[in-house]
């Protein structure tokens, strides 16, 4: 009797969404959820911490810049390892390598340490967070893909909102040391707890094709109604049976016809962190500029991630049900507009501030997520850690041009209006290369290739 063959799109599309699924979602958004919090951690600790190592703020711009290069690395690299010896693996090491240096900046006593634990703590930091996104999108069923990836990457903007509630009860009170014991000993404590309980990526295991009792073991708690056995053979969804696993590079990114659907994807990564990153950099200080209070100033940046935690809830949802380069088109274009009106708001009464700065959030990081679903679903599964990793890693090149660009504007005078206008034709850029990447997709036929295999973009 001929073994019963399966492919784990079927698996996944056969059902209910399942614990184990959900189990797998939540952990990942936790990974992601550390992301924020580091970003508004160092954001609001680097004053006490330039005061307690006595130099000026501006001599810390090397922990900074480590900062965002240790992330490029990490991701770069461990997205790439992911691939060969597995997303659980890959993604444990990187969120122990996070906690470990994160923990350790609370020990520094010179600005060399500082910057050399932001860099390590980065590297891990940027392995785990492709590699979460990618691990999630292998459990999700193939029509809602791009729903939990966007509910993953919500963690980012809710780490942020969170970290800031944090830092404004610890630091008072506990110093500046405090908020990275918390955000360091917390991943520690997490990657512990679910390490023995969370499996690994289910399309690795059938390609590796090497513990078929464990492939059949998941695939049981997903769709017990299969009753997969050790003879059931599972093919990934490009087609291909269970096989040792092909050797990943940054070059098989650009093979069999991925180059295009790759180059794309790294021009948006890059002028999306970019625009987010000016963003997230300047809004208070081009809100004091035009008067706004402390307060204010604090508020309507708080009001940026509110915008995000919305969009997260709504565009993969849309990404999903309707064409999703259509999605993102539309999506950058209202940025545009929200980041010029934000800019023109600037000066007037702080409610219409505060609207115009959730509006902008909600369009602008929105975008950016809407793209994290975009670049998880347009790799096969033996490449997608190298292709979320270097995505991210190029996006994370365009988030250190940000604040540089950005101060260079402020240095020359420039009005808020005129700064958000120039920066917001970043938003058009990005809608029009993905009416490009619209447009070949839509002249090419579709056929069993893994790039084009859930949302044809390549």
């Amino acid at each position: 009797m001929a073994a019963k063959r399966l492919s784990l799109s079927e698996v996944l599309d056969s059902g209910p969404i399942t614990p184990l699924q959900i189990q797998v979602y939540f952990l990942c958004l936790c990974i992601v959820f550390f992301d924020g919090f580091d970003l508004v951690v160092i954001s609001v600790a680097l004053p006490k911490i330039a005061q307690f190592l006595k130099v000026g703020t501006s001599g810390l711009g090397l922990a900074v810049g480590a900062g965002q290069l240790g992330p490029l690395v990490g991701a770069m690299v461990l997205g790439t390892l992911a691939d060969k010896f597995g997303r659980k693996k890959m993604l444990l090491i990187s969120a122990l390598i996070f906690g470990i240096f994160t923990v350790s900046i609370s020990t520094i006593h010179s600005v060399q340490a500082l910057a050399l634990y932001r860099f390590l703590s980065g590297v891990g930091l940027g392995g785990a967070i492709p590699n979460a996104l990618a691990f999630g999108c292998e459990y999700a069923p193939t029509r809602k893909r791009a729903t939990f990836t966007t509910l993953m990457w919500m963690g980012m903007p809710l780490g942020s909102v969170v970290s800031g509630l944090v830092a404004a009860y610890l630091l008072p009170i506990y110093g500046w040391q405090s908020l990275f014991y918390v955000g360091g000993f917390v991943p520690l404590v997490v990657t512990v707890i679910v390490a023995p309980f969370l499996p690994e990526s289910i399309e690795f295991l059938v390609r590796q094709g090497t513990d078929k009792k464990r492939i059949a073991k998941l695939i049981n708690r997903i769709a017990p109604k299969l009753n997969a056995d050790e003879s059931t053979e599972f093919c990934v969804s490009d087609g291909k049976a269970s096989a040792k696993a092909a050797k990943v590079s940054v070059a098989s990114l650009f093979s069999e016809g991925r180059a295009f659907t790759t180059a794309c994807i790294w021009a948006l990564f890059f002028f999306s962190f970019y625009l987010m990153w000016v963003l997230i950099t300047w809004t208070p200080t081009l809100l004091k500029r035009t008067g706004c209070s402390v307060q204010q100033y604090s508020i309507a940046f708080s009001m940026l991630h509110v915008g995000s935690v919305i969009t997260a809830l709504v565009i993969g949802r849309l990404m999903d049900r309707f064409n999703v380069h259509k999605v993102l088109i539309i999506t950058f274009l209202i940025a545009f507009l929200s980041v010029c009106g934000f800019g023109y708001a600037a000066n007037s009464q702080f409610l219409v501030i505060a609207a115009m700065a959730a509006v902008t959030g909600l369009f602008v990081n929105g975008g950016n997520t809407g793209l994290m679903a975009l670049c998880t679903t347009s790799y096969p599964a033996s490449m997608r850690g190298s292709g979320v990793g270097w995505a991210y890693g190029v996006g994370k090149v365009g988030s250190m041009l940000g604040p540089v660009v950005g101060g260079f504007l402020l240095a020359l005078n420039w009005s808020v209006t005129r700064i958000c206008v120039v920066n917001g034709l970043t938003a058009l850029l990005i809608a029009a290369i993905v009416f490009v990447m619209k447009l070949r997709a839509s002249r090419r036929t579709v056929v069993a290739n893994p790039v084009d295999e859930t949302v044809g973009v390549a």
